[in-house]
């Protein structure tokens, strides 16, 4: 930001020298023409800053947010506590949850919002998805909220999306000992993934 300042004083006081200089016409003409390709360049330059400044979240990093609306198991929707209020739908990453239709579906959502709907939290945004949606960790104080709800069954570990081995064995772990003790939707004897209702339903 510093150096982008000191680039428009520079401009500013070329400007205002410029008519100063006793050249002919053609220099006039030059230094113009060099003046305007500068001022697009610098124009550019502000917008990719500012773009940069206001994109409400970013992968990578973490926000303190407050929770506006959970729609299902994994997916709610948070505003920040910056001047615009920014706005996103966040997806759960690393867990799926059953869909609202789905066995075991609504007690996923009721489980959700009783822990962080109204609620303040902290997101760490680890990618942002196909249909445009954060996907991130929710932190409710230092409680891991991904990993509660696969402890609580009432999630599956989305394992296709957890690239490190320690991460998923130890997600893994939580999954079956959640399985062993039937909690959640695992008291059902055949509870069936949501990535496979999902595609029992478009067919």
């Amino acid at each position: 930001m510093a150096r982008l300042l000191a680039v428009i004083l520079q401009l500013v006081l070329l400007i205002w020298i410029l008519p100063l200089l006793n050249l002919s016409i053609t220099w006039q003409i030059v230094l113009g023409l060099v003046l305007l390709c500068f001022s697009y360049y610098l124009l550019h330059k502000i917008t990719v800053y500012l773009k940069d400044v206001f994109r409400p979240f970013k992968k990578g990093k973490k926000y303190w947010c407050r929770v506006k609306a959970v729609s299902d198991g994994d997916t709610l929707t948070c505003y920040r506590f910056n001047i615009r209020r920014s706005e996103t739908k966040l997806r759960f990453a690393f867990v799926d949850a059953p869909e609202s239709s789905q066995a075991y579906g609504k007690e996923s959502q009721r489980l959700v919002k009783s822990m962080v709907n109204n609620k303040m939290v902290r997101v760490k945004i680890t990618d942002i998805d196909r249909y445009g949606r954060c996907v991130g960790v929710v932190y409710r104080y230092r409680k891991n909220i991904n990993e509660e709800i696969v402890k609580r069954g009432a999630a599956w570990v989305y394992e296709e999306y957890i690239k490190d081995k320690n991460h998923l064995r130890y997600m893994m772990e939580l999954q079956n000992k959640a399985k062993k003790q039937k909690k959640g939707l695992w008291k059902s004897s055949r509870p069936i993934r949501p990535s496979v209702y999902r595609k029992q339903v478009k067919s």
